[in-house]
């Protein structure tokens, strides 16, 4: 069993941040992002490699993931579970925030559509070895 572990649900929208132990739910933060929608363009190909409202787009994700790195405890195990490429590229910021450290954390990466809380928090305790006891009726 993890003595502490964070739960992050990522999209480009938005994130949720869960914090488990031993006495349960710690802390949970819910934190809305202004990183713009990407726009898919049905005419000509760009003649650039990348359009310029892409470098925007890429700063205001930077600072998203800054946001949510500060309220992530750097001694807890991390679980990031999200959407598409973005849970990925946070991962990404994760493993580089945490280069060079003394302490290493486990972190795992879980692609997975939007969820209820109680599904993430049951993921969040599968992942930190503290699954839900089930009882079947008598």
């Amino acid at each position: 069993m993890t003595p502490r572990t964070t739960g992050v649900w990522i999209s480009g929208a938005s994130a949720t941040i869960l914090r488990w132990g031993p006495e349960g739910v710690s802390a949970r933060e819910h934190i809305d992002s202004d990183v713009p929608g990407k726009h898919r363009s049905t005419g000509r190909p760009p003649t650039e490699d990348r359009p310029a409202s892409e470098g925007h787009r890429d700063e205001h994700m930077r600072s998203f993931f800054a946001q949510i790195i500060a309220g992530v405890p750097i001694a807890d195990d991390l679980l990031l579970v999200g959407d598409g490429e973005v849970v990925e590229h946070f991962a990404r910021e994760i493993e580089a925030h945490d280069h060079g450290r003394a302490s290493a954390r486990r972190v795992e990466v879980d692609k997975s559509g939007p969820m209820t809380e109680p599904q993430f928090l049951a993921r969040i305790r599968v992942f930190a070895g503290t699954p839900a006891r089930r009882s079947l009726p008598d």
